[in-house]
């Protein structure tokens, strides 16, 4: 975890190519560079940070101005080469223009600086600790250092089964969506308190008569799946063969004698391996991860004998733990309608709208649950119901930059060319680098005849990237992927 972010060094040298797109990497005396030739153009960012351990891969964030994108490469350490970074597979024309919001950094660094109302301005300094540090799992360091004693450090082992497992799940059971209670942010969770109070993650189901697919961030998934856990129940934990202040040296030893303090008197097979043999060679094999890039992990799910991955994706989801109960309905509500983006199920978004209309009246003024709606009536395309969803988004919340351009872009497919301008001019004038709006606004005002705006607004958001000293040359807007 203290290997969780790092500043950049000299990064390997590498290339990855793509149909119409070449990035190339390269070190020099001021630092490391990610070079993109794309239709004609050629632009130049420096690497500000590196994401990752780097025991499998590491994940590279660029500067621009005051805001962070995510590199569409990573490098991959069991083939010491690039490739496209994770969700950028199959994708074409792969740019540096996808936003790394707060909730992509909260597993990373061990404190961030991100300017509310925006997904990826950040101050001054954006992280003040890159790395995770105690504070994650032990709680406040200041409170300890005020008064030195092992009373006001939090245990992990010492807590409740739920409060304990918290602080593993924050960051390794991700699930299918992750859904904050109403004026929540993620840097509210505190170690002795379970998550449920700040955010419930809710996960697939697994379709009857199958286990989920391996997924390395799922790891709290794949243990609940297993003999083990469902025999020993709340015994069991990460921190049963975990320890997460060393890393052994020797893994065949050190996991077999994690096993054996459970297994010393059972009674193997015959045709079983001597207890000295390497348990996890054989019961948690090293997988490829669905969603881990091109890199494989270890399968949590402890398997007498190997099963079979589904064929079947379940696209029922359940809340990990149960949230407060004020907050069951709304909670699953807005998940189900993000998990239905994500799958592109109809039957989930509208069945999570429903949710969300029960519980409107106990959240009048909830600009997520509004914003939420407004996402699926838009997909929907009952736009001008979209439109008042947006509004009130809007209204509860008068400085977010996102929901300013969500409520634009109501207007625009409703036929209202004047109001959806001047939300999006809104939106950049809360966060000037939002590069989905300022798309959206410079197709506009093309559409519009308003070719003086168009060009006005493309030079000032190309000398708000150049400003940035992670660029080496201006860049300009291109292919923004909302």
């Amino acid at each position: 975890m203290s290997h969780s972010m790092r500043l950049p060094t000299q990064e390997p040298a590498g290339v990855v190519q793509v149909p119409g797109t070449t990035i190339t990497m390269s070190s020099d005396k001021r630092g490391s560079w990610q070079t993109i030739e794309s239709n004609g153009s050629t632009n130049s960012y420096r690497v500000d940070y590196v994401i990752g351990s780097g025991t499998h891969a590491s994940g590279y964030i660029m500067g621009l101005g005051d805001h962070l994108f995510q590199s569409p490469v990573a490098y991959y350490r069991s083939r010491s080469a690039y490739d496209l970074a994770p969700g950028y597979e199959g994708k074409p024309d792969p740019d540096f223009t996808r936003p790394v919001a707060a909730a992509c950094v909260y597993c990373h660094a061990g404190s961030f600086d991100a300017v509310a109302g925006t997904q990826n301005q950040y101050g001054k300094s954006p992280f003040p600790h890159l790395a995770i540090t105690c504070e994650r799992c032990h709680g406040s360091t200041i409170a300890h250092l005020a008064r030195p004693s092992s009373q006001n450090i939090v245990n992990p082992a010492a807590l409740e089964p739920g409060a304990r497992d918290s602080i593993c799940e924050q960051c390794h059971l991700m699930g299918v969506a992750r859904i904050l209670n109403p004026g929540k942010r993620y840097t509210d969770f505190k170690p002795g308190q379970r998550l449920e109070q700040t955010f419930t993650i809710y996960h697939n189901e697994a379709p009857k008569g199958t286990e989920a697919a391996f997924k390395v961030i799922s790891h709290s998934e794949q243990l609940a799946l297993s003999k083990c856990k469902l025999t020993t129940g709340a015994g069991m934990w990460c921190g049963t063969c975990h320890d997460p202040h060393y890393e052994p040296t020797d893994r065949e030893w050190y996991y077999r004698q994690r096993c054996m303090k459970c297994h010393a008197a059972t009674q193997f097979a015959a045709d079983h391996p001597a207890k000295t043999s390497n348990c996890i060679g054989c019961h948690m094999p090293t997988r490829e991860a669905k969603d881990g890039g091109h890199t494989a992990f270890t399968d949590h799910r402890i398997q007498r004998h190997p099963v079979p991955e589904p064929t079947e994706v379940s696209t029922q989801i359940a809340p990990w733990r149960e949230p407060p109960i004020e907050f069951a309905t709304r909670n699953l509500g807005i998940a189900s309608i993000e998990a239905g983006m994500e799958h592109r199920s109809p039957k989930q978004i509208v069945s999570g709208y429903q949710m969300l209309t029960t519980v409107q009246q106990q959240f009048p003024q909830d600009s997520e649950l509004y914003n939420t709606m407004g996402n699926a009536l838009f997909i929907g395309q009952q736009f001008g119901e979209a439109m008042q969803a947006f509004e009130l988004a809007v209204r509860y919340d008068p400085k977010s930059s996102p929901k300013e351009m969500n409520l634009a872009e109501a207007y625009e497919a409703i036929g209202d060319q004047k109001l959806a301008e001047q939300h999006l001019e809104k939106a950049l004038a809360l966060d000037p680098l939002n590069l989905s709006a300022a798309t959206t606004l410079i197709q506009i005002y093309d559409k519009n005849g308003e070719q003086a705006k168009s060009e006005e607004l493309s030079k000032k958001l190309a000398k708000l990237i150049s400003q940035g000293s992670t660029s080496q040359n201006g860049t300009p807007l291109r292919n923004v992927s909302h």
